[in-house]
């Protein structure tokens, strides 16, 4: 509402005798009888020129200082989530004088005394009707007659009552109007007339028209709108409420008793007092309540009421005193002297009391006096109880039952009632409406009167509608104007949902009251009829009033107890506002039961604001729909209405009231919301044919937008039946009227439809067509008869048919599919020809096809957009992955057709079955499956929301849908759209059909799309088999290895494939690989050629012409001239240990500067028996030239019982250039030797390095190791398996890594360092995997080869830690990776989760020698480990030098030098001492240690250091001093080793000898005491006291 047309009565009357002061006025009087006129006091002498302008702003100077003032105050925080509650019960016993009036005024006594009333002041209120003749009759706000000849239009017929809308009239700004305004319903302009009477001086006072304020107020509704007293509400208060309970008979309740407080900046919740004590409330007593709530300021006024529950429910309240503990002089005194009770008294539980800080001088209450007129048609009565509430500019009197002693609301009466409240000022608006309780709960109202007896003011709010759940609307209560004028009612869909709990659900009552921001305005008690509120159950209701109150600060919920089962529990509330988008939820989680928990059976429930959600913004329209008055016109069949605007069209709008609608000669009114669509232009309407009176004749349609009065109007007149006309039930309507420029013209288009030659290339089943162009779509249209062939869509047909739309202008896009029915419904589309009817065949527009419509071939599509000839369909369509995971709880799968439609900001793809799924499940929608689909539409830009549901066909047609998951690559995005929700007639909430919104959107990898033509030779036997997979390589970088597969049977000889793939973009493209895996009865393949179409490139490949065995080959482009072929000879060096020969298959990815050669299988050898012990074999590798080489990698599939192998090394030579490269290894590539793994990262050396027999050999070769290592990464992967029933697998495991710069292919997770028994239930595996600069890592593949009895994994996550980066990734999947669970995949992508990244310093490579002494019993079988000392105290973690057992037996043998590189911290320059032990485990554990050497590199590539550490003693608790292994000493002579800072040679670390307390600790170890040694020697020796002196005693 603009703030200048605010006319707040309150803060004109801050003394709280102003009231009676205006009435004092003898001059203010007059008999006015106004639409919210009030006699007012005459105001002093004013400037002219100011009372003309001023239309509703303040007429006192004292207001708008008030204003000002408050506008000043600035509040910093906010605390308004808190909740309401009572902090102190002070119970005192207080006997002091009660002032209580026991006397009680008897019902009929009241009523005699109303009567008499309204016998002196009868005030009778007319309308003026008086309207232009050259006006319009056609008005979609002119109210019906309010004759009871008009109640009865239904009995006439149509053509005699049809309506008309006359166009919007013109608003005048109120600022410049100085004429006369009347508003409907208003008494007449009596105050006018008196006005003119006194003479030429006295100004005519301006009314107030609400209906304007109110509308302008949602035109200007802005979500960031804030007020002056925010601030200062929310901050909240201590208010002390002391209730003085009257000294009559009963006077004592034991129901809850609530209260709320009315102040200048807003309304506090409702309060409940509660009291420890069993003596609240009781007869005479005095009760005190400290309550915490918001700040409001001056108290107006407060509500007391209770809940009538109880034994004994009724309450005599003598008077309430209330407190600002802040301001205690501040003290508020409210008298009451009344029953609270629906058995005494009047009847009402319910109290407004106004106050005073003057005990003596406290206002009185005014007095409405209430008519309402009940026609005297059939059915008007009811026997429910009727509810009003009154809300004026001051607030509104609450919800008010209308009853007295006689029988009430009958046919043709009129009843009257006398309703006392605080003054309200100018009266606004009613609520009015029923319980539905009795047999004949339906009512006709015609009107209701307000006769205000403070201010001398009469009322009258036209109704004259139904207030029933089987007429009109619905709807038992509305909301009711001054005048009844029609204005726009804001809608809020209430979602009530109710426990799971036993004995959740209720019989009784339930009602709703909503409030708006800081309360000042509220829905009044709204009661929700028509739910079941049965447990589990989600009831949704639509509730419309003449209020914005979204967004909501709270809801008041509760039931009138009443019912067997009256006891309820109520999970949550939700709000969806649709004018504002808001929807927000209110969770309960609470009994409203008297007889559980706290007792009480209504609850203030407030916001969880972290589930706010904002949706699209949808604002009312009022539809009007005229069915023609000829024979048979009217239609029994469902209507459906879709809009299009420039901004976009509608959703499908199904057309359904309470009434009997579309029936011959009528008119039909719906309220239906629409998004922003801009200017409209067109709509179609259209009905289903199942009904066998389906046929209807449409007249018209129009369109008028409530707020802004907006119209529309779309002339039909013509048939939409199978049987008249043209046959068709589509019509497409262009919008006309004064908005409306030039209208579209409707045109017909001449479809051509060409079937394939293939075999069976024709289909039986229902095909439709959609075409999009410059101004929208077509809409699906079925294609039913052919123009020129009876049998239709036969093999290599050209079908043609008629479309008849709303002009598309330029025809865009075609979207063609059929519904997958029929024994023969594949099809093969060639092409799809488009005219406009009466156009030159020159202007026909040609979309190829040229590709199957069919479940098993191709991809399995059954719908295809296509776009004109030379615009390469696959490049520029989207795809996008829908991922749709049913829930897994009992009976979640369904039978029915499942469909989905996306929104995005461009547009949406109109709802599409989801009939061919990607990962093949044979049963889709199953409990606890995930379903993959792909759509390949339009782009439609970044996703807002999504629609998803089912046609709720099918034995088991519910469905719970837990949620749904929507990968866009080319977008490079994911969203994620939560559910969690049946999708059923019979559960929760009844619907088939869900909107959701994304909770989360990731940032994927983005892809490119690339179009890939394979043609295969036409020679005998070309085909293949086999399973063929390609690799593109460009300027940036190469794709992952892209299979070649879809549905058909491909690679069939002299055919044509055609796939799309999602890649990376590789920049401009330089090659591709492309081969096959050699699988298959025929799996050799004559390969013609390969067509890449990139969205920038178009590039022909061609493959070579002759057969060398390959299975892979690289092809170069026609044009490339900078790249030529190359040929490498690799030699594999088999090393001479035992067992080092492998039977296994040996596979080599050679790496350089202009690519790699992808992965080879090294097959033809010049040895028979490949890869012997101390063998040489040599390997011929045709490949496009690399460059300088980087690398290579090397592996087996450990296949055959002898695989483990031992690789000395790899020489390659350049064929171009005649380079020899070195790649030393000297490593198993075994599962059971060295650290597990059987793939390897080489990288080149020097020739140097591999000089043989000369005197630095040994030297050279361990130099080389370091200079290894430091090159590669070492990664520890680490596995947890879910702690799941049939969890773990016996399959093999593989995992590849994928790096900003490479990745390293498969690597078979076999040698776990944790369990010999990999991957169960509930166990963490860990392994080693070594790479070489694949960059920082962005995700990774893992899987398994479904081999084993048990082959199905739960995995829970991957943890990946690299040192040498100083980075530990987790990757969470939580997936089932089995054919048989979730939606099947036995491979999964998995990115690492951000916040749980952990980064640290990274690791540096240390080489650690070990010098076992040549002594007997030298060596050791135990875990030795290690750990470093730099300076300032900086060390290493303790690291062990062996792995596994294996290892341990095979190292620290006597005599032996035993070579380790192990990552560790960086403790800088110098290395101070180190601390070595073992843990003395294993049958001979004790060790004499000789020396330790560390070597480590330089910075900056100068070189490496050596620290040589000598140590000659034992490590073992039966030799020499008995040194615990795993003890340290600083300087001592065993255990610790010091290295002098400069003194790197060997044998050069001098030994001291060792201090006191060394021997101290020696003693002590002697004598058991077990201790470990800190860092810091204080915190060391502070430790030891206790035993040292001990050991002084001794």
């Amino acid at each position: 509402m603009a703030p200048k047309k605010k006319k707040n009565k309150q803060d004109e009357e801050i003394e709280e005798d102003d009231v009676e002061e205006r009435q004092s006025k003898p001059k203010s009087k007059s008999k006015a009888v106004a639409n919210g006129g009030t006699r007012e006091g005459k105001k002093k002498s004013r400037n002219t020129e100011e009372s003309e302008t001023e239309n509703v702003k303040p007429k006192t100077k004292k207001k708008g200082e008030a204003n000002r003032k408050l506008k000043q105050k600035k509040k910093s925080e906010e605390d308004h989530e808190e909740d309401d509650e009572v902090i102190v019960n002070d119970d005192k016993s207080r006997k002091e004088k009660n002032n209580n009036d026991t006397k009680t005024k008897d019902k009929k006594k009241k009523a005699k005394e109303l009567s008499e009333d309204e016998g002196v002041k009868e005030e009778v209120s007319e309308k003026k009707k008086k309207k232009s003749t050259s006006t319009e009759k056609e008005d979609m706000g002119l109210k019906d007659k309010r004759s009871k000849e008009g109640r009865k239009k239904h009995k006439k017929k149509p053509s005699e009552e049809e309506e008309e809308i006359p166009e919007a009239e013109e608003e005048e700004d109120p600022k410049k109007k100085k004429g006369k305004k009347y508003k409907k319903g208003s008494a007449g302009s009596d105050e006018e007339k008196t006005d003119k009477k006194k003479g030429k001086g006295k100004k005519s006072k301006k009314q107030v028209d609400y209906s304007e304020i109110y509308e302008q107020e949602l035109k200007n509704y802005n979500t960031d709108s804030s007020d002056g007293y925010e601030d200062e509400y929310h901050k909240r208060k201590v208010y002390e409420v002391v209730t003085i309970t009257g000294d009559v008979r009963g006077a004592g309740t034991d129901a809850n008793i609530f209260v709320t407080l009315f102040g200048e900046y807003g309304i506090t919740p409702k309060v409940h007092l509660a009291s420890k004590s069993r003596t609240a409330f009781e007869k005479n007593k005095t009760d005190v309540f400290r309550i915490k709530t918001n700040s409001v300021g001056q108290i107006k006024k407060i509500r007391v009421e209770h809940d009538n529950t109880g034994m004994n429910a009724s309450w005599f309240l003598d008077r309430v005193v209330v407190t600002d503990m802040n301001r205690p002089h501040l003290r508020y005194y409210f008298p009451c002297n009344n029953w609270l009770s629906r058995e005494e008294g009047d009847g009402l539980y319910v109290r407004n009391l106004l106050g005073s800080l003057n005990p003596m001088d406290v206002p009185k209450l005014n007095k409405y006096i209430v008519s309402v007129f009940t026609p005297d048609i059939k059915g008007s009565g009811t026997d429910a109880d009727v509810f009003l509430n009154i809300f004026g500019e001051n607030g509104d009197t609450g919800e008010r039952r209308l009853d007295n002693d006689k029988n009430n609301f009958e046919r043709g009466s009129e009843d009257k009632f006398t309703i006392e409240a605080p003054n309200l000022g100018r009266l606004r608006k009613i609520t009015i409406g029923h319980n539905n309780k009795g047999s004949s709960a339906g009512w006709f109202l015609d009107k209701v009167t307000v006769d205000d007896m403070g201010n001398k003011a009469v009322y009258e709010f036209p109704v004259n509608r139904w207030f029933a759940m089987d007429e009109d609307d619905g709807k038992i209560q509305r909301d009711i104007l001054v005048g009844g004028s029609q204005v726009t009612g804001i809608v809020y869909n209430v979602s009530v949902v109710t426990g799971k709990v036993r004995g959740a659900g209720t019989n009784s009552k339930v009602h709703i009251l909503m409030h708006g921001s800081k309360g000042i305005k509220n829905s009044g008690k709204i009661f929700l009829e028509g739910g079941q509120f049965e447990r589990g159950l989600t009831d949704i209701f639509n509730v419309e009033i003449a209020a914005l109150l979204s967004p909501l600060s709270r809801v008041t919920i509760g039931h009138d107890n009443n019912g067997v089962s009256s006891g309820w529990f109520c999970e949550k509330v939700i709000v969806y506002c649709p004018f504002t988008g808001i929807e927000q939820t209110f969770p309960c989680d609470k009994w409203l039961d008297e007889d559980e928990g706290d007792g009480l059976i209504e609850r203030e429930l407030y916001e969880m604001v972290s589930l706010r959600q904002k949706k699209q913004r949808k604002l009312p329209w009022s539809l009007w729909i005229w069915t023609s008055d000829i024979k048979n016109a009217g239609s029994d069949a469902n209507v459906f209405l879709q809009i299009y605007g420039e901004k976009g069209k509608s959703d499908e709008m199904r057309l359904d009231n309470n009434s009997d609608n579309f029936e011959t000669g009528q008119t039909d009114k719906f309220m239906i919301e629409l998004p922003d669509l801009g200017d409209l232009f067109k709509l179609r309407i259209w009905h289903e044919k199942r009904n066998p009176f389906a046929g209807w004749h449409l007249n018209k349609v129009t369109l008028l937008k409530t707020l802004s009065k907006e119209k529309y109007t779309f002339n039909c007149g013509r048939w939409l039946d199978m049987n008249e006309d043209d046959n068709e039930i589509i019509r497409e309507l262009p919008a006309e009227g004064l908005l409306v420029k030039k209208s579209l013209p409707i045109v017909k288009y001449r479809i051509t439809i060409y079937t394939g030659t293939k075999s069976g290339s024709g289909t039986d089943a229902s095909v439709f067509i959609c075409l999009y162009g410059d101004m929208g779509d077509t809409g699906e249209r079925v294609l039913y008869a052919s123009k020129n062939n009876v049998n239709k869509f036969e093999s290599g047909n050209a079908d043609e048919f008629l479309i008849e739309a709303v002009s598309l202008k330029q025809v865009r896009r075609v979207r063609i599919g059929h519904n997958g029915r029929g024994g023969g419904c594949g099809w093969f589309l060639d092409k799809v020809v488009v005219r406009e009817e009466g156009q030159p065949e020159t202007q026909a527009v040609e979309f190829p096809c040229n590709r199957w419509l069919d479940r098993n071939e191709d991809d399995g599509q059954i719908v295809r957009e296509l776009v004109p000839a030379g615009e390469a369909p696959m490049l520029r369509n989207i795809s996008y992955h829908i991922a749709v995971k049913t829930g897994s709880i009992p009976g979640a799968s369904s039978d029915s057709k499942v469909f989905v439609k996306l929104y995005g900001e461009k547009g949406d793809t109109n709802k599409q079955l989801l009939v061919v799924s990607d990962n093949d499940l044979r049963n889709y929608f199953e409990t606890g499956h995930t379903d993959i689909f792909t759509i390949d539409t339009m782009d439609i830009g970044k996703i807002n929301r999504l629609l998803i549901g089912h046609n709720n066909e099918g034995l088991r047609a519910g469905w719970f849908l837990d949620s749904v998951q929507i990968k866009v690559p080319v977008h490079g995005k994911q969203y994620m759209f939560p559910s969690h929700r049946w999708l059923c007639k019979d559960e929760a909430d009844g619907k088939v059909e869900v909107e959701i919104y994304p909770s989360e959107i990731l940032d994927i990898e983005k892809l490119d799309n690339y179009e890939i033509t394979v043609h295969t030779g036409n020679v005998l036997a070309a085909g293949t088999n086999a399973s063929v997979f390609i690799q593109i390589y460009g300027e940036k970088g190469k794709t992952e290895l892209i299979s070649l597969q879809n549905r058909s049977n491909n690679f069939e000889r002299g055919s044509t494939e055609v796939f799309k793939v999602e890649a990376a973009d590789v920049g401009k493209l330089f090659k591709i690989r492309i081969g096959h895996n050699g699988k298959g009865a025929m799996d050799g393949w004559y390969l013609e050629s390969v067509i890449i179409k990139h969205l920038t490139t178009s590039i022909r490949w061609l493959a070579r012409d002759e057969g060398d065995g390959e299975l892979v080959v690289e092809l170069l482009p026609e044009d490339s001239e900078d790249l030529e072929e190359n040929t490498y000879e690799v030699h594999v060096f088999t090393g001479s240990v035992l067992g080092a020969g492998t039977d296994a298959n040996v596979y080599i990815n050679v790496y350089g500067e202009m690519g790699d050669t992808g992965e080879r299988h090294l097959k033809k050898s010049n040895n028979l028996n490949k890869f012997e012990k101390g063998q040489e074999d040599i390997f011929t590798i045709p490949a496009t030239d690399l460059g300088l080489l980087k690398k290579l990698r090397i592996r087996h599939d450990n296949s055959q019982a002898q695989a483990a192998w031992f690789l000395d090394r790899v020489e390659i030579i350049d064929g171009k250039d005649d380079t020899t490269y070195y790649f030393p290894c000297e490593r198993w590539l075994a599962t059971d030797e060295d650290d597990g793994q059987i793939a390897r990262e080489l990288v080149p050396v020097d020739e140097a390095f591999m000089k043989k027999n000369s005197d630095s050999d040994e030297q050279s070769q361990a130099t080389l190791g370091l200079e290894q290592k430091a090159q590669s990464t070492t990664y520890t992967v680490t596995v947890k398996t879910g702690d799941k029933k049939y969890a773990g697998t016996d399959a093999n495991v593989f995992i590849t890594l994928y790096g900003d710069k490479d990745d390293t292919g498969i690597v078979n997770l076999k040698a776990s360092k944790t369990y010999k028994n990999k991957f169960e239930r509930g166990q963490i595996d860990e392994f080693t995997v070594e790479a070489v600069d694949i960059g920082m890592l962005k995700k990774i593949r893992i899987g398994h080869d479904c081999l084993g009895n048990s082959s199905g994994w739960f995995l829970d996550w991957v943890e990946i830690d690299a040192p040498s980066l100083g980075q530990k990734l987790r990757f969470p999947c939580g997936r089932w990776l089995d054919k048989g669970e979730d939606d099947g995949a036995t491979e999964r992508d998995l990115f690492p989760a951000d916040l749980q990244t952990q980064e640290y310093n990274p690791f540096v490579p240390y080489e650690i020698t070990t010098y076992t002494s040549d002594i007997y019993g030298a060596g050791t079988d135990a875990d030795v480990f290690i750990v470093l000392y730099g300076r300032d105290s900086i060390c290493t973690q303790q690291k062990s030098l062996c792995v596994n057992k294996r290892e341990r037996r095979m190292y620290f043998e006597r005599g032996a030098d035993d070579k380790f590189i192990v990552e560790l911290e960086d403790v800088g320059d110098v290395i101070e001492k180190i601390r070595i032990g073992h843990d003395g485990k294993g049958i001979n554990s004790g060790w004499h240690l000789d020396r330790v050497e560390i070597r480590r590199l330089l910075p900056k590539g100068k070189g490496s250091e050596t620290c040589n550490l000598p140590c000659e003693r034992w490590l073992a608790k039966s030799e020499d001093d008995g040194t615990p292994p795993a003890q340290k000493c600083e300087g001592h002579s065993v255990g610790a080793i010091r290295n002098h800072p400069g003194e790197v040679a060997a044998g050069t670390g001098q030994l001291t000898k060792a201090p006191r307390r060394c021997i101290v600790e020696d003693a002590l170890e002697k004598k058991g005491a077990a201790f470990f040694m800190e860092h810091s020697v204080s915190q060391r020796n502070q430790r030891l006291m206790p035993f040292f002196m001990a050991l002084l005693k001794e």
